[in-house]
């Protein structure tokens, strides 16, 4: 069962862009996949516009349920939220709570030869989920096929970028694709981010998302399907 976790460069930079083009895209291919989201801040009363419900809409096999292993309303860091709840998110758990929603939507479809899971996470790559832990702990802890980078198409993405990546490496585990997503207000170097890090041996960009448009994105799929060992 191929698993890909899509992590950020920072906030609010198109993960959830991206995780919609990369479902739609395996849909319209006809392959099996489910959206989701264990972790959502900033989440809106009964779910209505949150970034989980969008992305188990968005997959050709719906969860049975959008809410996410853990949510809170207060739009700050996952390891804030969680305290002022007086909670503490358990990866553990939200491994698990993967695992049964991917096994629901398999019993579901037993036709599906391969589902295609997408799990979005929340806020950057190291955004602190515990006092100690992070999104790329959880990365480790979901064992996914792929990892996939998201930042923004902006001025500031070649020091994002290059920073994510050193300290990824320092961590023993780099991205498996790079994805640069449309700014919200574009700049004089959107358009050129993707040449100018290759150029510079930073990374090399496996898909460049523009706004409203998925076309970009059928060149990270490909790549993925491709990889696949299924």
């Amino acid at each position: 069962m191929p698993r890909v976790v899509v992590l950020g460069c920072g906030t609010g930079i198109g993960k959830t862009r991206v995780s919609l083009g990369l479902l739609r895209d395996l849909t319209s291919r006809a392959h099996a996949a489910v959206g989701l989201k264990p972790i959502e801040t900033g989440y809106a009363l009964l779910g209505t516009g949150s970034d989980a419900l969008a992305l188990a809409q968005a997959g050709s096999l719906r969860p049975k349920t959008h809410a996410p292993r853990y949510s809170y309303h207060r739009p700050v860091s996952p390891h804030l939220a969680a305290r002022d709840a007086d909670e503490v998110l358990d990866l553990n758990a939200i491994r698990q709570w993967v695992a049964d929603a991917e096994r629901d939507v398999k019993k579901d479809k037993l036709a599906a030869a391969t589902l295609w899971s997408v799990i979005e996470t929340a806020g950057g790559v190291f955004s602190p989920l515990t006092d100690t832990q992070s999104n790329f702990h959880l990365a480790r802890e979901l064992e996914p096929s792929s990892w996939v980078l998201v930042a923004a198409d902006a001025l500031g993405v070649l020091h994002d970028v290059s920073a994510t990546l050193q300290a990824m490496a320092a961590r023993g585990r780099l991205p498996d694709h790079l994805v640069l997503s449309a700014a919200r207000e574009p700049d004089a170097s959107t358009g050129g981010n993707a040449a100018e890090l290759e150029r510079l041996g930073i990374a090399k960009v496996s898909a460049v998302l523009a706004r409203d448009d998925d076309q970009g994105i059928h060149a990270l799929t490909q790549a993925l399907l491709e990889a696949s060992p299924v």
